[in-house]
């Protein structure tokens, strides 16, 4: 088993890239190779006082089942951040999603639902329901790359002004995870969402992440995230982004 020591993390940009609508689901399976049920529970809450006191809380459970197949993955993650009279973050979201592989192929057909709010985005509520298409085109001992497609249909309403917006959106998505012998890794998934009635009407996100080792016990890890809103809600960006580095050193096996 590996104990982790991290001792030094280093973080550039803007945190607004929480604020994102386009949820990456990639870097929330589970993947790995056995059937049956696995998951997670992380859960946090801190305070601190100085002029006034602050405080911040998340939780995010994961549970997820596969088998040969069928899979199924839930999973929900709420943040709030703020103090008295100041709110820096508060957002939650919930996603349920079933997939099931077509006659023994790297096919599957996929169907999901989605709920989120999100006070940053101006969003009060965001809902979705959408069904598409998975294919998995290359699986090696190191290497998976994922393509997929699918509609869905969204109702959001905003907080400040009451505006009720209701689309049919075309996402697709392409990933990748890497992860050689050797110590080095490379996972990223990149999104388009146009409308369907206008695709110059799109969000588009992707994350990026690199890790390898640079000594036999130190690892050094990168990553990149963006979001992009051709028609933002009034007051927020078009393009957000963050991006952080950081090394840890592994005390034992």
């Amino acid at each position: 088993m590996k104990a982790y020591l991290f001792l030094f993390s280093l973080v550039f940009g803007n945190s607004m890239i929480g604020r994102t609508q386009v949820v990456n689901i990639e870097n929330k399976r589970i993947y790995d190779d056995t059937a049956g049920w696995s998951g997670s529970l992380d859960a946090g809450f801190s305070a601190i006082q100085n002029n006034k006191l602050f405080y911040s809380a998340n939780f995010r459970p994961k549970v997820q089942y596969k088998s040969r197949k069928h899979y199924y993955l839930l999973l929900s993650d709420l943040v709030y951040t703020g103090g008295k009279g100041q709110v820096y973050a508060n957002s939650g979201m919930s996603h349920f999603r079933y997939a099931y592989r077509l006659f023994n192929s790297p096919w599957k057909w996929e169907s999901y639902a989605q709920v989120q709010y999100n006070q940053l985005l101006n969003q009060k509520v965001r809902s979705l329901v959408g069904t598409g298409i998975r294919w998995k085109f290359l699986d090696t001992n190191n290497i998976r790359c994922f393509v997929g497609t699918s509609t869905f249909y969204e109702y959001e309403e905003l907080q400040s002004d009451g505006v009720i917006n209701e689309d049919l959106r075309w996402s697709n998505y392409l990933s990748w995870f890497i992860e050689s012998k050797k110590g080095f890794s490379f996972t990223a998934a990149t999104y388009a969402q146009p409308l369907w009635t206008d695709l110059n009407d799109i969000r588009v996100a992707g994350q990026y992440t690199l890790g390898f080792h640079i000594l036999k016990r130190l690892d050094i890890r990168m990553e990149y995230n963006f979001f992009y809103d051709s028609r933002p809600p009034i007051g927020v960006r078009k393009m957000v982004f963050s991006s952080s580095a950081g090394f840890r050193v592994r005390l034992g096996e």
